[in-house]
C-alpha cells in the first residue's frame, strides 16, 4: 500500500528552494513546499524524520482499537497509516491541498480519512470529537506568535475521556528559537493544562543530537 517511505535521516536531502522562503501564512507556507517538492519525500524535511517508532513505542498496552482519532497536520500520512494499522478509526487533515492529494496517491486503498483542513478554522464536527488526538512537529512549524492559537485549536478536538498525544523537537528556555522549526519548552507545553487537559506524561529523547519530547495529555470523562 506504502508507494515510498519515508527513511532518509533529518536533515539530508535535496533542498526545497520554498524553505527559505519568509513564513507568511501557514496556508501558502505549507502549500508551497509541498509543491516545490515535486513528489520528492526528501524535499520535505518534517517527511524525512519519522516520528512512527516513538508513536509505536507508545501505542504498546493502549487499548485503543476503534478509536475515534484525529492526526493534526499529517503531512504525508506516515503516522496516520500507523494508527490506522492499530485498529483506530483515523481522520487525518493538512492545510495543503498538495500534501492531502499525495497521502491520497501513496496510500490509496487506505482506511484514513484524508481531509483538506486549517487547523485555525476547523470543522465544528471536530470540536471534543475525538477519543485520540496525536500532533507532531505540527505547532513548531509555526512561529511562536501562533502557538498559542494552535495549542487551543488541538486541544478543543478532544474528548471528554480522550487524550491527546504530542511529539515536537524539544528545547531549554535558554536556547534560541531561530527557525523554522521552532521548538517547544516544556513550560509551553504546560499551556495544555490550562485549555483542560492533565499531563499523564512527559518523555525526553534525544536523537542525533536533537531533543524529542513526548507529552501524553487526558480530558476528564463526563
Amino acid at each position: 500500500m506504502n508507494m515510498e517511505k519515508n527513511t532518509g535521516p533529518a536533515g539530508e536531502g535535496p533542498v526545497n528552494p520554498a524553505l527559505r522562503r519568509p513564513f507568511d501564512g501557514h496556508e501558502n507556507w505549507f502549500e508551497q513546499v509541498y509543491t516545490h517538492a515535486n513528489e520528492d519525500v526528501n524535499k520535505v524535511p518534517w517527511a524525512r524524520r519519522s516520528n512512527t517508532p516513538l508513536l509505536l513505542s507508545w501505542l504498546e498496552g493502549q487499548r485503543l482499537r476503534g478509536s475515534r482519532t484525529l492526526v493534526v497536520g499529517c503531512g504525508l500520512g506516515d503516522d496516520a497509516e500507523a494508527l490506522a494499522e492499530h485498529g483506530l478509526e483515523v481522520t487525518a487533515f493538512d492545510v495543503s491541498p498538495s500534501a492531502i492529494a499525495w497521502c491520497r496517491q501513496r496510500f490509496h486503498s487506505s482506511t484514513v480519512d484524508y481531509q483538506v483542513a486549517d487547523l485555525f478554522q476547523l470543522p465544528a464536527a471536530f470540536e471534543r470529537g475525538f477519543d485520540l488526538v496525536f500532533e507532531a512537529l505540527t505547532i513548531q512549524s509555526m512561529p511562536p506568535s501562533m502557538h498559542a492559537d494552535a495549542m487551543a485549536a488541538i486541544a478543543a478536538c478532544v474528548a471528554p475521556g480522550g487524550t491527546l498525544l504530542i511529539i515536537c523537537f524539544g528545547r531549554q528556555p535558554d536556547e534560541p528559537t531561530d527557525g523554522p522549526p521552532w521548538p517547544l519548552t516544556r513550560e509551553e507545553l504546560e499551556r495544555f493544562r490550562h485549555l483542560g487537559l492533565q499531563e499523564v506524561r512527559f518523555e525526553e529523547h534525544m536523537e542525533g543530537g536533537a531533543r524529542l519530547f513526548l507529552a501524553e495529555y487526558s480530558r476528564a470523562a463526563l
